[in-house]
């Protein structure tokens, strides 16, 4: 990712450069026509520009897997950003997914089966499998991504002892009134784990 975010920024300084000697080059141009050559300067600009745009088109398309990218900067800065979502995309995904295998993974305490913990397992597996098969991000991909799905309140409210009050009761609030109070107080009085 950090790469291609480099790649990006040295395109779009590229293209600021391009832009200033296009301008000088039409000034050139004019000079020309008065009789006046271009100044050593200019050419050597010329120069140091095109070799630095075939460097960035030789780096992007390795980057992109060989896939023959049209060999003009703002296409090349275009694939490189729909392939800077990509990655973004893969990695809020793999986020939200992380959350889902975490919440079916809890335990009760208890020996015998807790009800509304199952029925929370049973929906985050299968979330889990409408997001292995769907490549579009919702809603509910990116709140569990962001931390703001009542399955990450639930985890919150299992594994973190640090919290101030006032963040305790907010989050078991939240999660008694988005999941259920049977799970709340479970979860709030040590009866659900997460297995190290």
């Amino acid at each position: 990712m950090r790469e291609v975010t480099a790649l990006l920024e040295e395109g779009r300084r590229l293209q600021g450069r391009l832009a200033d000697l296009g301008a000088a080059l039409r000034q050139a141009a004019a000079e020309l026509d008065r009789g006046h050559p271009p100044s050593p300067e200019l050419a050597a600009g010329l120069v140091e520009a095109s070799q630095a745009f075939d460097g960035l088109h030789e780096r992007a398309q390795r980057l992109l897997g060989g896939v023959p990218i049209e060999p003009l900067l703002p296409q090349v800065l275009e694939a490189l950003e729909v392939y800077r979502k990509a990655l973004e995309a893969a990695a809020l995904r793999q986020k939200a997914l992380n959350v889902l295998e975490q919440v079916s993974s809890l335990i009760y305490r208890g020996g015998e089966e807790f009800l509304p913990l199952s029925a929370v397992q049973f929906d985050a597996l299968g979330l889990m499998r409408q997001q292995k098969e769907n490549t579009e991000l919702n809603a509910t991909v990116l709140a569990l991504a962001n931390g703001s799905h009542a399955y990450n309140l639930l985890l919150k409210l299992v594994t973190d002892k640090g919290m101030s009050n006032d963040e305790w009761v907010r989050v078991y609030q939240q999660v008694a009134q988005e999941i259920g109070q049977d799970l709340a107080v479970a979860a709030a009085r040590g009866q659900i784990y997460l297995p190290e």
